[in-house]
């Protein structure tokens, strides 16, 4: 397996479980904004007054934030912002970095590593010979 592909196969790992997550929080936030609309809605019909639908616009723009902060399928522009939590996307991204650097600190050496590529090479060969004929 060449590097590239190698390094291919790295960022379709990385952008699935990115994504996974996302969907994760993503559906989280709405099973919580379920109730919490529900609850908005009936206070503001409680209330009535000239802005019954105050409380409603608050949850609609909470969930708004966080739709952009989740940015599912990257369709909302980067915020670039000292904070690490600026948005999923830069806390994933900090996130995998620390676990890069606890990955080169922790002393593995460049043939052990060399070791593991060569045994997951030779898994997936061993996949691709075992595969059923199409």
């Amino acid at each position: 397996m060449s590097e590239t592909e190698s390094t291919r196969r790295g960022i379709l790992i990385r952008k699935t479980i990115v994504f996974q997550l996302k969907l994760l929080t993503d559906g989280l936030r709405d099973l919580v904004l379920v109730p919490i609309s529900l609850f908005a809605s009936l206070i503001g019909l409680i209330r009535g007054g000239d802005e019954p639908e105050r409380e409603l616009q608050q949850v609609l723009d909470f969930g708004h934030d966080t739709e952009v902060w989740i940015n599912l399928f990257g369709r909302h522009e980067a915020h670039h912002n000292a904070s690490s939590a600026a948005s999923i996307d830069s806390l994933f991204t900090h996130v995998e970095e620390v676990l890069k650097q606890q990955y080169k600190s922790s002393g593995l050496s460049k043939r052990a590593q060399e070791e593991i590529d060569e045994a997951l090479h030779t898994a997936h060969d061993k996949a691709i010979e075992q595969a059923p004929d199409k």
